[in-house]
């Protein structure tokens, strides 16, 4: 296996915890990206979040779009015809996560935005390109970390050809899951099928599950999250979840979930929540079953032959 020497550590505030000492060190053809604002020193966790929210803008980089993320975790995901649209969608689907959080943005950031990051009190913000007049406006009016991006974005798409991982057992070494989905690879399972804007938005839904942590639920409507739940032990406990945050958002949503769905409680909080088509994994044990129980609800069921867990 190829040896990587790793120098220029550049000491960060501290790690996870205050306790814990920490570093980051430039890695050979990394992502270009400059930190615009008075504040160069991020923290560890500023680094963690920016990831996440990079990640998953990589994936929509020729549309207008907005994440956020916090504690390491993607909060909510959203594309429009604007920034401003896709903005207040985000911001919709859950306005507490914002506080203190990173967003990120794959086009220009306008001053419209830039006023609203500010009375939200985020704590970063991280865009491809900043118009002149919010540029203006972050760095004189707010204390909020400004980083700007100048690789293009779909460069991040397979960066890392390894994910490695160290155990007290060893290295866990594996390939990145580099799995893609469109409309003309799922497949249909059920009698229901989806309208077009369902296909787009279980399409998007999908994607959003391959940066959650498993077990996970996303529930989308118009390109846009209405909840994330994510890490949880039990399929059945985060689609209840997710459908408990996304309340009546959940109307004719599409619901996507990282596994095979392998017990009916998942259709059931399904059918409480009103979701139009729910798209998952593949084939399970109890697939038979479960398809008879969506097509008496009339909600579109999609296999997508793809698994997207992430621990």
């Amino acid at each position: 296996m190829e040896n990587i020497e790793i120098t220029n550590f550049n000491e960060l505030p501290f790690g996870e915890n205050v306790n814990q000492s920490a570093s980051i060190a430039p890695i050979e053809n990394g992502l270009e990206y400059e930190i615009l604002s008075d504040n160069d020193a991020l923290e560890y966790i500023d680094y963690l979040n920016s990831t996440k929210a990079i990640e998953i803008l990589a994936e929509f980089f020729d549309v207008n779009a907005v994440a956020i993320a916090k504690e390491n975790k993607l909060c909510s995901v959203a594309l429009g015809n604007s920034v401003e649209t896709a903005f207040e969608k985000i911001v919709d689907c859950d306005p507490l996560a914002v506080i203190g959080s990173t967003v990120g943005f794959s086009k220009e950031l306008t001053l419209e935005v830039a006023k609203q990051l500010n009375a939200m009190k985020i704590r970063n913000v991280i865009a491809t390109k900043f118009s002149k007049e919010a540029l203006e406006y972050l760095l004189n009016n707010s204390e909020i970390n400004v980083i700007q991006i100048k690789s293009p974005l779909q460069e991040v798409l397979g960066f890392n050809a390894k994910d490695i991982r160290v155990t007290p057992f060893g290295y866990l070494i594996q390939n990145q899951n580099d799995s893609k989905l469109t409309k003309s690879t799922f497949k249909v399972a059920g009698k229901t099928k989806p309208t077009q804007q369902q296909a787009e938005d279980a399409i998007f839904a999908w994607k959003i599950s391959k940066y959650s942590q498993s077990r996970c639920a996303v529930i989308a409507k118009d390109l846009s999250t209405k909840a994330i739940v994510q890490g949880r032990t039990n399929l059945a406990e985060a689609v209840e979840s997710a459908m408990d945050i996304a309340c009546e958002n959940s109307k004719e949503a599409v619901l996507a979930v990282d596994g095979v769905i392998e017990n009916e409680e998942v259709i059931n909080a399904a059918i409480q929540g009103r979701i139009g088509l729910i798209i998952e994994a593949n084939d399970g044990v109890n697939s038979e079953k479960i398809t008879k129980l969506a097509d008496k609800y009339e909600i579109s069921l999609i296999k997508t032959g793809l698994r997207n867990n992430k621990y």
